[in-house]
């Protein structure tokens, strides 16, 4: 995980924003911040791309090792970059896929879902963009909003990734899945082209209408 916490320490260095600014924006602690970026603590996807849209980046910028191709991208089974070997505080394993593309607009996963150990923590997480998951291995319990979900081997969810949501092996078995998300930044920019874009102003203007006190002015006698 060092590579990681430098990775995330160097990016946010980058964007020239403190700890403290960084963390608030991402919706964590400064102090697990501070240990992601040392390398004492294991991110979540969600996290991590919570920090990334914070830094205006890609997820995948994170993990990449310098090789980057234009509009097409081939990463082999055996190329895939495990992002937590041993697992998230809740044994989640994430392996990164969209580590070539230049700038992609979506990011790939491979998750494996451990069967969840008795006491083990509920969490549910949130981040910016849009998210699918395909259950390819084993049953998977999921959790949105309010609702609860069973997927079986085929099955595909489609959702807003900033809902609060969670997926877990519903069995005793390991549970796979793959997880496409549509990057924040991509609404972020759709939003700002629409706040900033001008107004289209006609040629042929209608006069201004005066105001009362110009018209009170304009007749007042001298």
């Amino acid at each position: 995980m060092a590579d990681l916490g430098e990775a995330l320490r160097r990016v946010r260095q980058a964007a020239g924003t403190s700890l403290t600014r960084a963390a608030a924006a991402a919706g964590v602690t400064k102090g697990y911040l501070s240990k992601l970026e040392a390398g004492a603590a294991t991110p979540s996807i969600a996290v991590l791309s919570s920090l990334a849209a914070v830094y205006g980046i890609a997820t995948s910028e994170l993990f990449k090792n310098g090789e980057e191709s234009g509009s097409f991208a081939l990463v082999r089974a055996g190329e895939r970059q495990p992002i937590n070997r041993h697992g998230t505080e809740l044994g989640y394993i994430f392996e990164a896929v969209s580590i070539r593309k230049r700038d992609p607009l979506a990011e790939a996963f491979f998750l494996t879902l451990p069967p969840l150990e008795p006491g083990s923590p509920h969490a549910r997480y949130h981040h910016g963009g849009e998210e699918i998951l395909l259950a390819l291995e084993g049953r998977i319990r999921m959790f949105y909003g309010g609702a609860e979900y069973m997927l079986e081997p085929g099955d595909c969810v489609q959702f807003d990734a900033a809902v609060e949501h969670r997926a877990e092996a519903a069995d005793d078995s390991v549970a796979k899945a793959f997880i496409a998300i549509v990057s924040a930044r991509l609404e972020a920019s759709n939003y700002s082209e629409v706040k900033h874009s001008k107004p289209s102003v006609s040629k042929s203007r209608k006069p201004r209408v005066k105001s009362r006190l110009e018209r009170a002015k304009a007749t007042k006698r001298p």
